[in-house]
């Protein structure tokens, strides 16, 4: 099988923290929840969608491929994947290793505490057997993906499926107040960017 088309996102709401291992600097997050449908949007158009149990069989054998960024922008990657865990009940679930930079203390910081939750930015597979998408359509606003490949994981603090959460940054303390997050909230920082965009559009 191989993939083909653009990325899509989606991001997962209500992220459950237990803690965050600091010492490790790991965070343990359900990248995409199985049988649990949500609303998205596809191609300009709100469809439901749901994500098959078996969707990522064997993506356990790559994990160090798989890149984590904020906010889905690879220019700003803050880990990386140690271990998957496709077979668990409430979906794919991901370990995934925080770096140590200024964008990756602030992304331990903001999990911990609640403020970001999981996103995917995967492909649905493409079967050459049969030369169609790993993907159904029992309907026109409803959409099953049977077999899905993953590009990246993002942290970020936009929502939509209610099943992919952070679970884990492992025992949460206090980070060292000798190390400084010299990096702005990156949602923050693309924000005020835009608003300087427009101000210079409307003069």
């Amino acid at each position: 099988m191989t993939t083909v088309g653009d990325l899509e996102f989606r991001d997962i709401p209500s992220g459950q923290i237990s803690n965050v291992d600091y010492p490790k600097r790991t965070i343990e997050l359900i990248v995409m929840p199985y049988e649990q449908e949500a609303m998205v949007e596809y191609r300009g158009r709100a469809v439901r969608e749901v994500v098959s149990r078996g969707a990522f069989d064997g993506i356990d054998q790559r994990p160090g491929r798989v890149k984590v960024n904020r906010d889905h922008d690879t220019k700003f990657t803050c880990g990386k994947a140690v271990r998957f865990h496709p077979s668990r009940e409430e979906g794919l679930v991901a370990e995934i290793y925080i770096a140590r930079t200024p964008l990756g203390n602030e992304t331990l910081e903001l999990a911990a505490d609640g403020m970001l939750d999981a996103s995917a930015g995967f492909r649905p597979m493409f079967n050459e057997r049969t030369n169609k998408l790993e993907e159904e359509w029992p309907a026109r606003d409803y959409r099953r993906l049977n077999k899905v490949w993953l590009g990246h994981i993002a942290m970020t603090p936009e929502p939509a499926y209610e099943g992919a959460k952070v679970l884990a940054v492992r025992n949460h303390q206090p980070s060292d107040p000798a190390v400084a997050v010299v990096r702005p909230n990156l949602a923050a920082a693309l924000a005020l960017r835009r608003s300087d965009e427009y101000d210079l559009i409307s003069r």
